[in-house]
């Protein structure tokens, strides 16, 4: 109901081309403006502040005094696998700082445990394959376009929790992050622990660094799953990232990029490094 009363907070999921269809499926809403709205109608329906502040939907500031953790934002509500709201996110309508604020660590919500959409990912997904993107919107706009074996590891590392949770429904895993994370030691560790687990792993990089949102919306199904289609090995991967902002025509640059890869390549089973040895 907060959502329908709220004309800003329509507008950013119309300006984000979300329509009424997919807002119903991920129970997609609107935190009021104002601190103590949560309080006042739990406490209405029996709850005590304990019950909230337990739930994380609630802060406790200075003289012992409670407040609205969610206020004036767009809600994501966050399901387990089974489909049961485990906790929120919530995103500002405007610039202002935290952009987005997600629950709190409860009894129910573990971070590293979940994955956001999973729920609907592994509904009739023959293909056991999943196709892991970063945020919110990703995972939602992926899903309005059809594409529904998609889920979101909302911008933390991947954990071995998450890829045992994974290995339930999948034998194969496409990872799609932003070209800014993409590179990040923290990211690099997350694709390993997947690989780890025996996935068919494959990372999916969109080009000029746009998020899967955007490219879908610019670009349409088809030209995403040729993305999926062209999408590269962890090692391939790896050692793409090993080039990026090194000019290959230069002698001392080469060196460095040789460095760099014979590193990757180094880990590698034996017959794997005899196979990229020759492709370096």
């Amino acid at each position: 109901t907060g959502l329908q009363s709220n004309k800003d907070a329509i507008q950013y999921f119309i300006r984000r081309g979300i329509t009424n269809r997919t807002i119903r499926k991920f129970g997609l809403g609107y935190a009021r403006d104002g601190w103590r709205n949560l309080i006042s109608y739990l406490r209405s329906r029996g709850y005590t502040e304990l019950d909230m502040l337990n739930a994380g939907l609630i802060v406790k500031g200075k003289n012992n005094s409670y407040y609205d953790r969610f206020r004036n934002r767009v809600i994501f509500p966050v399901f387990d696998y089974r489909g049961r709201v485990i906790g929120f996110g919530g995103r500002v309508l405007d610039d202002s700082k935290p952009k987005y604020l997600n629950s709190p660590e409860t009894a129910i919500f573990k971070k590293g445990i979940n994955l956001y959409g999973l729920n609907f990912a592994i509904k009739e997904n023959k293909s056991r394959t999943i196709i892991i993107v970063e945020g919110y919107m990703d995972c939602i706009s992926l899903h309005q376009y059809g594409i529904t074996n998609v889920v979101a590891s909302l911008g933390t590392a991947l954990t071995v929790e998450q890829a045992k949770l994974l290995k339930r429904y999948a034998d194969k895993i496409i990872v799609s992050y932003d070209a800014d994370l993409a590179g990040q030691s923290a990211t690099i560790r997350g694709l390993k622990i997947l690989k780890n687990e025996g996935f068919d792993l494959r990372v999916l990089t969109i080009p000029e660094g746009k998020d899967p949102d955007e490219f879908i919306k610019n670009n349409g199904k088809d030209a995403f799953m040729k993305l999926i289609d062209n999408s590269l090995s962890l090692v391939d991967y790896e050692l793409k990232m090993a080039g990026m902002g090194l000019d290959l025509k230069d002698e001392n640059m080469i060196v460095k990029y040789i460095d760099r890869a014979c590193n990757i390549i180094l880990e590698l089973p034996p017959i794997e490094k005899d196979v990229y040895i020759r492709k370096l």
